[in-house]
């Protein structure tokens, strides 16, 4: 079977990665440093995000999902630890399928690949930007639409962008009329709106960030003193943000230099 080669690693994993170069779906396994509780400030995201994917694996009504906005604060994380939390509880539920974002021609064909399998299949692409102009955008929308092959009830997809509606918008032209310039405004919102679920990811204050901080301290048992509190108000002023990807960095150079 083109793509999936050997069933049988399917039975023996859950995290799989696109190889477009081989045509060949591999199995990765990714290191789980924190747990999906420890992912903060981001409660009604998490709430949502894991309904949808445990509804997905009892075969109830689920959407499609775009996590969008700030950089670090926790989107492609909560995806994956959400799909392990709900495997721990249930082995081998979801197949967890990450696809570049160059690879999206593939689609059609790894849907196909996929329709009589047995498995729950949650294709994941990350940090994606699209030209509403682009082949692969108009593949896209045609695929959540259902039009360009029917509605597959065991795949779904979870797309992650710093962008709200995921198209870079394309060359801005001079010189229309506003029914034009409504028209293209409404092709570029076009593909996030096909999301059943869009949930959005907004920068963390200084408090919050060193919140996370002292948790992350926390959990990987290091008791932070007042000048490394300082110290990590420091590190996120040289970030430029104050992500909780930032923290978690901090944490860890804090670990190497002990």
């Amino acid at each position: 079977m083109k793509f999936l080669k050997n069933k049988k690693i399917l039975k023996e994993n859950d995290f799989f990665l696109l190889l477009p170069n081989l045509m060949e779906i591999v199995s990765w396994k990714p290191e789980f440093k924190i747990n999906f509780d420890d992912i903060l400030f981001v409660e009604d995201q998490k709430n949502k995000l894991l309904e949808n994917i445990k509804k997905f694996s009892k075969n109830q009504d689920s959407h499609n999902c775009f996590l969008w906005g700030a950089r670090g604060m926790g989107k492609s994380s909560l995806i994956k630890y959400a799909v392990k939390k709900i495997n721990d509880e249930v082995p081998s539920k979801i197949k967890f399928i990450e696809i570049l974002n160059y690879s999206l021609k593939y689609l059609p064909e790894i849907i196909y690949c996929f329709k009589d399998l047995d498995y729950k299949f949650l294709i994941f692409i990350d940090d994606i930007t699209l030209d509403n102009s682009q082949n692969e955008f108009k593949l896209f929308k045609s695929i959540l639409d259902g039009s360009l092959i029917s509605d597959s009830q065991n795949v779904k997809f979870y797309v992650t962008s710093n962008l709200r509606h995921l198209s870079n918008k394309g060359p801005i032209e001079e010189n229309i009329d506003e029914i034009t310039k409504k028209e293209n405004y409404s092709n570029v919102v076009s593909l996030s709106d096909r999301f059943g679920i869009r949930l959005g990811f907004f920068e963390n204050n200084k408090d919050n960030y060193l919140k996370i901080v002292q948790h992350y301290a926390k959990i990987n048992g290091i008791d932070l003193k007042k000048e490394q509190i300082s110290k990590a108000s420091e590190w996120s002023l040289e970030k430029g943000n104050f992500s909780g990807r930032t923290a978690y960095q901090f944490i860890l150079n804090l670990k190497k230099l002990r």
